[in-house]
Formats: C-alpha cells, structure tokens, sequence
C-alpha cells in the first residue's frame, strides 16, 4: 500500500509544481489579453466587417473553439482583413447556426494603426471577452498559490523525512 500512497504523492507533487509555474503565466496571459481589449474597445475606431468565415475547432479532451475572418474598410476607404479573430462560445451560437452564419455584417472596433487580429474586437463579444480573462487571472493566480504553497509543502515534508530516516539509521 506504501507503493501506491508515494506514487500518488509524486504525481501530486510534480502537479503543484506545474500549477505553481504555469498560474502565473495563464494569470500574466489573460491579464495582457484583458488589456488589450480594453484598449481596443477604449480607442479603437468603429467599423461594420463583413463575416467571411467562421471555424470550429474541437480540441481532443472537450471543449470547442470558435473564431471568424472579418473584412472591412476602413476610414480611408482601404480593404482590412482580420483572420482567426477569436469569439465566445456565447456569441458562436448567437451567429452560428449548425453549420451557417446567421448574420452577414458585424459591429468591430479597431486600431488603425496596427495590421493583424491582436487589434480587432467585436464589439457585442468585448465585455465577455474581458470577463472571462478576469476570471482566468484569478484562476492562474489561485492555481499559482495553491501550487506554491503545496509544493513547498511537500518538498518540505520530504526532506524532513530523509533527515528523520538518517538519524535513526
């Protein structure tokens, strides 16, 4: 039974420090992707883009993805495109419908300074966006927490094992 109770608590040790290293970073991640669409929705320039298509990416243990190619033009009259702009799932079952889009034309707001999908928004899907990186910066900072203070726990109670184990011997 002692061979399976240390194997267990190898794993969870090597899993709390993953949370321990990887929480902050998701944390870090959604918190620059928060801002970056707070900054768009505060300064970007409104525009309608055409949907020219949308995909849908299940990933292998659950959970889908949605995303959409915009075009549109902008202030000056130039074509802008904007591909794999990620949307909520709330917002993909809004506009998608089994295998068509429902609407043809979309509200953006963008940078015009700036080429690429990292300055483009849509703006009915912003405030679910920020909120759901709210949530994940607190999740990666909860998770680097609880991953900091097991790990340290367990790396604690290991070592003072071993020392207990060489005075005795």
């Amino acid at each position: 039974m002692s061979g399976i109770v240390s194997w267990i608590a190898g794993k969870i040790k090597w899993l709390l420090l993953i949370a321990a290293l990887g929480g902050p970073v998701v944390a870090f991640m959604s918190w620059q992707d928060g801002q970056r669409v707070r900054k768009i929705a505060k300064d970007g320039v409104e525009a309608v883009a055409s949907v020219e298509s949308a995909t849908r990416t299940k990933r292998r243990r659950g959970g889908t993805s949605y995303a959409i190619d915009l075009a549109w033009k902008d202030a000056g009259g130039a074509s802008r495109t904007a591909e794999k702009i990620s949307i909520s799932q709330d917002y993909a079952r809004r506009i998608i419908v089994g295998d068509t889009i429902r609407v043809a034309t979309v509200p953006i707001k963008y940078l015009p300074d700036e080429p690429g999908k990292d300055a483009v928004i849509i703006q009915e899907d912003a405030a679910k966006q920020v909120s759901t990186d709210d949530e994940m910066v607190y999740v990666g900072a909860g998770a680097g927490a609880i991953g900091l203070i097991g790990s340290g726990l367990f790396f604690l109670l290991g070592r003072r094992r071993s020392e207990n184990e060489e005075q005795t011997a």
